[in-house]
């Protein structure tokens, strides 16, 4: 049954789940300074909306919410979200992303000059211009395919990077498959261990021609067609 919320002068959604407390969310919690309140946030699979003017407070109206949605706080990951040099980029709060071939953070070779920056840059326009709204994800070499999986919704549009020995970095954009304009990229398909391939494997496999994919939507967990929207007083 859905339920709804408004405290505190902040305005919530829940979506119907069925899912239990000992399921993660992946929550992210998008910073933008021109809006009000400038913290918005989304869960996936738990389809909780969201917005505060701190961090702290955008916690707490989740963890509101997922107190009355599923009996109890879920473990969650956390992603923050916000622009850098004219890109969204999105990164697991306190995470130290670094690039092991100079020893720096990772963000500063995102930033820096190089022929693989320049590719994704302009990728990342072209993704603009067909109406999209892309956002950098970085992530570990390592990490699996369910991490960015499990923090896609069906009309994202996200630019996972890693850090990469031989080319700096390494990208892959990936669509859901409600995302528009992204009709032409090739579908990703099941297959053996997909959840459990590490993602560098797969901007490997994509790393010659089309740098994207398309993604089915019974590889999401995203609810939110579920959702409710409500309408409560301005944050201040």
């Amino acid at each position: 049954m859905t339920q709804a919320l408004i405290a505190n002068g902040r305005a919530h959604t829940v979506a119907k789940s069925r899912a239990r407390a000992t399921t993660a969310d992946h929550v992210v919690y998008r910073y933008d300074p021109r809006r009000t309140p400038c913290l918005t946030y989304h869960s996936i699979a738990g389809g909780l909306t969201g917005g505060a003017n701190t961090l702290a407070e955008a916690r707490e109206s989740y963890r509101e919410l997922a107190r009355i949605q599923r009996q109890g706080v879920p473990p969650a990951v956390e992603h923050l979200e916000t622009t850098l040099a004219g890109m969204w980029v999105r990164a697991k709060v306190a995470a130290a992303h670094r690039d092991p071939s100079t020893d720096q953070m990772f963000l500063l070779t995102l930033l820096s000059d190089g022929s693989a920056q320049d590719a994704l840059r302009a990728s990342l326009a072209q993704a603009t211009t067909l109406g999209l709204n892309p956002v950098v994800v970085v992530v570990e070499p390592y990490e699996t395919v369910s991490a960015v999986l499990d923090q896609t919704r069906t009309d994202d549009t996200l630019f996972v990077v890693h850090s990469d020995a031989e080319n700096m970095l390494r990208w892959l954009a990936i669509h859901g498959p409600d995302a528009g304009g992204s009709r032409r990229a090739p579908l990703l398909m099941d297959r053996d261990r997909l959840r459990a391939m590490p993602i560098k494997d797969l901007t490997q496999a994509y790393s010659v021609g089309p740098q994207e994919l398309r993604l089915q939507s019974s590889q999401l967990r995203d609810v939110r067609r579920q959702l409710v929207r409500l309408k409560g007083e301005p944050c201040v």
